[in-house]
């Protein structure tokens, strides 16, 4: 595809675009794991840090797609991380309980079993979905996950 930055910029439309996205709705959806991404994340008051992972997730409904309009629906699961003070992963008892969840959603939480988080995407799961209200706004957010 050949593309015209200067073509781009001038060209004129009449059309208006959209100002929300309609969330997907509460439900379940078989799904699979697009991509997943490990980010830091600090408190507003500064006082706590630490390290998130989001897993994005594609839902796999042709009902859902033809309801909102679009081919690509992604919604977004963030997982807090439990780290030892050395920064690794924090396997003790009673840690990252929402990580465990979902490698047994996708059948990668055997003991013994190697596990590294490049074996996530392509995973399938079903992911219930519930929304968020912020104002006026409302959030498509992933409540949980389980085998497909």
């Amino acid at each position: 595809m050949s593309f015209d930055a200067d073509q781009f910029l001038n060209a004129s439309i009449t059309t208006s675009n959209d100002t929300k996205l309609i969330p997907v709705p509460v439900g379940e959806y078989m799904s699979v794991i697009e991509k997943i991404a490990p980010r830091t994340w600090q408190s507003k008051d500064g006082t706590q840090s630490g390290v998130a992972l989001d897993v994005f997730w594609l839902v796999e409904d042709q009902d859902v797609k033809q309801l909102l309009g679009r081919e690509t629906i992604s919604v977004k699961q963030g997982i807090m991380l439990d780290l030892t003070p050395q920064g690794a992963l924090d396997m003790s008892k009673g840690k990252n309980i929402a990580l465990g969840r979902l490698r047994e959603a996708v059948n990668l939480n055997q003991a013994g079993q190697p596990f590294s988080f490049h074996q996530l995407p392509g995973q399938m799961a079903r992911v219930s979905i519930t929304h968020r209200i912020d104002g006026e706004e409302t959030y498509t957010q992933v409540k949980g996950v389980a085998k497909a």
